[in-house]
């Protein structure tokens, strides 16, 4: 999956994919804050998906972003708040990017910023093996 055959599928299914718009995205700037805050370097397929969207849910299921807000301030669903204020993920090797209903935890290994990771509990596998790819079967899995 390409991020052109991406953007076709969401556009086929915004009934369940909520996403904004690039008057939406967050600056250079504040992407370049939360990385130095979270330090790391974000993969540009999220990147991508910042400056496409801004941000975004599919089906209610929030995939965090960067609010451009002061990050204490941002509460929700800011990559930023959510994973080194409201909990200490990124100490422990784990950059979220959503949490379901259903107790699945979607996240990044800091030291692998290629593959998108899933754990249930205790279980931990490969998701995605890319960003795209995540969103993709974020898609599929409400169509």
């Amino acid at each position: 999956m390409n991020r052109n055959n991406l953007l076709n599928l969401i556009k086929e299914h915004e009934d369940i994919a909520n996403f904004g718009t690039a008057d939406d995205a967050p600056t250079s700037e504040w992407i370049n804050k939360a990385e130095q805050t979270l330090g790391v370097v974000l993969p540009d397929d999220y990147k991508w998906f910042l400056s496409e969207f801004g941000g975004g849910e599919i089906c209610g299921e929030e995939i965090y972003s960067i609010y451009g807000l002061p990050f204490n301030e941002a509460v929700g669903g800011d990559l930023v708040y959510q994973n080194v204020i409201a909990n200490n993920n990124i100490s422990s090797g784990k950059l979220v990017l959503s949490n379901t209903d259903f107790g699945e935890e979607f996240y990044f290994k800091t030291d692998d910023f290629d593959k998108v990771y899933i754990s249930i509990g205790n279980t931990e596998e490969v998701y995605a093996e890319d960003f795209i790819e995540y969103l993709h079967k974020r898609l599929m899995s409400y169509i």
